[in-house]
């Protein structure tokens, strides 16, 4: 893994993810970073096949996006997870989509996720088994951030 990366994952655009104009869709640049959340936190060891109130829900609260360059159809592409920051209740997401067939940065992008409990319906705080594994693969506490 290159410095700067916490987790990356190949992808290729397809025809059916473009608009008009032949470029991805904006929307699947979210998508690509969700799945490239999954397979991490599949590598992790956590899924969202376990029973009903027994599953990690990370509802989405916020999420942008900056286009720096287009994917077009055919592009290999590689999204990057370059820092996670974790609240009491939330986790913050960091990505750059970087186009390996032009060798451009395509995007920015960041996704805000909280814990949530099903049964209650409300946030939680951040599993401590997740917050846990989370930290060693790099990322960092909120107020780590503030201070650097």
């Amino acid at each position: 893994m290159a410095p700067g990366r916490i987790f990356s994952a190949t992808y290729r655009v397809y025809w059916s993810e473009t608009d008009a104009a032949c470029m991805m869709h904006f929307s699947n640049y979210f998508r690509v970073c969700e799945r490239t959340e999954e397979e991490f936190l599949t590598r992790l060891g956590f899924s969202q096949r376990a029973e009903p109130g027994k599953r990690i829900i990370m509802p989405r609260v916020s999420a942008s996006c900056d286009y720096k360059s287009p994917l077009g159809p055919g592009h290999s592409y590689r999204v990057d997870i370059v820092d996670i920051v974790i609240g009491r209740s939330s986790i913050t997401y960091v990505y750059e989509i970087f186009n390996e067939t032009t060798q451009r940065l395509s995007a920015a992008c960041t996704i805000v996720a909280v814990a949530y409990d099903e049964a209650s319906g409300r946030s939680v705080e951040v599993p401590v088994e997740l917050k846990e594994k989370l930290l060693a693969a790099g990322a960092r506490l909120r107020d780590e951030r503030a201070t650097g």
